[in-house]
């Protein structure tokens, strides 16, 4: 493409492979491989978004529509890492681009006019098509104002030069379209800024550069830490809204290596520029190696060492939705209850007493935290077992064997509750002696 230099070292088989790990040293190649193959890509996709690629395929080689796959798509390409999400971009109309598509494959088209950009649904896959634009944000962290663009300037707003990168959709093994290295940096396994300006525009970049060091087996590049330093230092990070900051931590947590994520963002001072108290990353290294882990679970270790006036301030400072804000206020509860719930003579329903209203959820990841056996030996066993015992008698039959209407009722039914735990009641016959006791000494 006119006006934008190329890097090509043509290569006729992928050398950047990461199956079984990151790329090593020892396969990096002397030049970056510039050129990939469509059918390739096409093989790393399926269902909807394969149906998409194909008609945009067809259209830029039939019709010369000017339409490139962009960003981490192609850098995976490169990679030869199968791509989780297909982006477009036409120097053109995209809105009017996906409504054709939609009409042509039987899906659906949501628009987004502030951004020219659309999304299409086709059997339940969602693809992004964007309209080529410029970027300028007004003050540090705000929100860009855009305006239509070229390929060029589209490749020149994005993040890091190894997700600043373009395929066309014509012929078959198309050139990248590479004009700030990033297929270099592919090589060298670094993530480097467009700019040195990046960060103090959008400082979530910070995390995303984290984000893609720690999945890809990357360095950040030291231009680049400098630069992350500076809008650390000059308090960039305040500017950004709560809102923008928890779709990175959201992001973060959807990944296999979320807790060494973290940690880093850590080590840079990164999270403690969101939230001060965020400077502690021991609840998180409790979860390293640990499978099967999702949001809670790295939210809760973030929460772990946190006052409950700092936890309630983390979840203002993000925004964080109800459920979140619980796991976060009901972990630190759990770490102050700790010592109480390990009490060896601690009867069943005393364990329960303290756990019952918490959040699941949050019991859980404290379950996964904490070193101590007992207290994990009851958390487990509070969620798995004690939590779903109720007792054989109903309302209906307290209010048969002659108890009072009324807050009685509720009284009555949890001290049954209790005897059932700890083995005192096990029977219904058992539960009505009880009942027949607790009356008489109420009368």
């Amino acid at each position: 493409m006119p006006g934008m230099p190329a890097r090509h070292a043509i290569i006729s088989t992928p050398v950047l492979a990461r199956k079984g790990g990151p790329p090593t040293p020892e396969s990096r190649p002397d030049s970056p491989p510039s050129r990939i193959s469509l059918d390739r890509v096409a093989g790393g996709v399926n269902g909807g978004q394969l149906a998409v690629f194909n008609s945009l395929r067809r259209r830029a080689t039939g019709e010369g529509l000017p339409v490139y796959l962009v960003g981490g798509p192609v850098r995976d390409a490169v990679l030869d890492v199968p791509a989780n999400d297909l982006d477009f971009v036409l120097t053109g109309d995209a809105p009017a681009l996906a409504a054709d598509l939609a009409e042509e494959l039987g899906g659906q088209v949501t628009v987004h006019p502030r951004f020219g950009t659309a999304t299409v649904e086709v059997e339940g896959d969602r693809v992004d098509i964007v309209t080529a634009r410029s970027e300028v944000y007004p003050f540090p962290g705000s929100l860009p104002e855009v305006s239509a663009g070229t390929l060029e300037d589209d490749l020149a707003r994005r993040d890091f030069s190894i997700n600043a990168m373009a395929l066309p959709l014509s012929g078959d093994s198309p050139d990248v379209i590479d004009p700030h290295g990033g297929l270099q940096d592919l090589v060298n396994r670094s993530v480097a800024t467009l700019h040195p300006g990046s960060f103090i525009d959008d400082p979530t970049r910070m995390l995303r550069a984290v984000r893609y060091e720690q999945r890809l087996g990357f360095q950040i590049s030291e231009s680049t830490l400098s630069e992350l330093k500076k809008t650390l230092d000059e308090g960039h990070a305040d500017a950004v809204s709560g809102d923008r900051w928890r779709q990175e931590f959201q992001k973060i947590f959807h990944e296999d290596r979320a807790v060494e994520m973290l940690l880093r963002a850590i080590e840079l001072g990164a999270l403690s520029a969101v939230h001060p108290a965020l400077s502690d990353g021991q609840g998180l290294t409790k979860l390293a190696g640990v499978g099967g882990l999702g949001p809670s679970d790295y939210l809760a270790a973030l929460a772990a060492s946190l006052t409950a006036a700092d936890g309630a301030g983390l979840s203002r400072r993000l925004n964080l939705p109800s459920d979140w804000s619980r796991v976060v206020r009901d972990t630190i509860v759990l770490r102050e209850t700790a010592p109480a719930i390990s009490g060896p003579s601690l009867r069943i329903s005393a364990v329960c007493g303290l756990l019952d209203g918490l959040d699941p959820d949050a019991i859980a990841a404290s379950a996964r935290l904490s070193q101590d056996p007992l207290v994990v030996a009851r958390l487990r066993q509070y969620l798995d077992e004690w939590r779903l015992v109720s007792p054989a008698l109903t309302g209906d039959d307290l209010l048969a064997m002659g108890v009072s209407r009324g807050p009685k009722i509720g009284e009555v039914l949890r001290e049954l509750n209790s005897a059932k735990l700890d083995g005192l009641a096990g029977t219904e016959e058992e539960e009505r002696a009880l009942v027949n006791q607790i009356i008489s000494r109420g009368s």
